[in-house]
């Protein structure tokens, strides 16, 4: 490809020399410092470099978009010779091993590479991201092994773009690859990026969207879904909850995830804070990562609180994580409904959230 720039105030074109990357790692540091130079839809938002898989390496580049939607991405250079056959084995194998992980172990590890919390980045990039929906599609996405791989080239070869196509034409893979073509001289540099995934790169980048699964749910089509989910224990324990949380919570708030979820939550003078979220599946998410923000000496409320819910059998939330504003990853302890079948474990449990529901609203006396 021939680029010919002019500035501004010139009359003439001049070309622009095509240039070489130093080294792989120069592919890879330039894409992950402005993710968004993968052309897909909705565009990638949050990335980071030398994800490590255990039993496997580090992913180059792993990255995610607004949906939970998440992609792994690998760097060659076309002088490589692992840039044909080898590059895609490389991927499907990072692939095969962050099958499955959970989603709490994936999310510390991101934020700990970040150096930031990515629920924080996102809700500063997004005015509308809801965390709960997100991270149910992000567990959805690792359950399933549902991935968007990269292979990001500095020129594509034949052999590579046959072995793309082949993989999104027969296998449940998407598969591309981004060719980033790099132009530089003395004052200006340029990239020029090209996605091949399919007939189109347009068609690769819708297959990799994973649509909002956003709702609207009241308490009819929340009990009609959760139907579908649990038994009928489960499912009595879940009406029970849901008339504790209509009396006791000062909210009650409809979530808008595909499985449905209703949330108790209470008033500490400024705003309302969610204490947890079960949904229709029966997974319970206690939301020490909101509670942390009612105040800066809430911390010891919070370990007490956590305390308590691990009095009952099934609960078992990891008491070696800080909870305060000053913990450096943020935590969402997760159990199931079945705990709670037994009723003095029910019992347990509304005593637990009214007490930590009492000393949030004690924020506002």
């Amino acid at each position: 490809m021939r680029i010919m720039v002019r500035g501004k105030g010139e009359k003439g074109w001049k070309p622009l020399d095509e240039s070489h990357y130093d080294s792989e790692a120069h592919l890879q540091e330039l894409l992950n410092k402005d993710i968004s130079l993968i052309p897909l839809e909705p565009p990638l938002l949050v990335s980071v470099s030398e994800f490590g898989l255990p039993g496997s390496g580090a992913t180059d580049i792993i990255a995610v978009n607004q949906d939970g939607a998440i992609t792994i991405v690998e760097c060659k250079l076309a002088k490589s010779r692992d840039v044909r056959r080898m590059v895609v084995g490389q991927l499907l194998e990072y692939a095969a091993f962050l099958t499955k992980m959970p989603v709490d172990d994936f999310l510390e590890r991101f934020d700990e590479l970040a150096k930031a919390p990515l629920f924080g980045t996102l809700a500063e990039k997004l005015e509308d991201f809801e965390e709960s929906t997100f991270k149910e599609n992000l567990a959805d996405n690792l359950n399933d092994g549902r991935f968007t791989l990269i292979v990001a080239v500095d020129s594509i070869n034949e052999e590579l773009r046959e072995i793309i196509l082949y993989l999104n034409a027969h296998s449940d893979c998407t598969v591309g690859a981004l060719e980033l073509e790099y132009f530089k001289d003395d004052k200006r540099e340029l990239l020029v990026p090209h996605l091949y995934g399919g007939p189109e790169a347009k068609e690769a980048a819708a297959r990799q969207s994973t649509k909002r699964t956003y709702r609207k749910w009241n308490k009819e089509s929340f009990f009609e879904a959760a139907a579908q989910h649990l038994d009928d224990e489960s499912l009595t324990v879940l009406h029970d909850l849901y008339d504790f949380t209509e009396k006791e919570a000062d909210e009650l708030k409809w979530g808008t995830a595909k499985n449905g979820a209703f949330g108790f939550r209470a008033f500490d003078g400024d705003d309302m804070t969610s204490i947890f979220y079960v949904f229709g599946t029966g997974k319970f998410w206690i939301h020490f990562n909101f509670l942390r923000w009612v105040s800066e000496d809430i911390v010891e409320s919070l370990n007490e609180f956590r305390r308590k819910l691990n009095t009952i059998p099934g609960v078992s939330l990891d008491e070696t994580r800080e909870l305060g504003q000053d913990a450096e990853v943020e935590y969402t302890g997760v159990f199931n409904l079945e705990a709670l079948r037994d009723k003095s474990a029910l019992k347990t449990f509304k005593e637990a959230v009214l007490w930590m529901r009492d000393k949030i609203r004690s924020y506002d006396e």
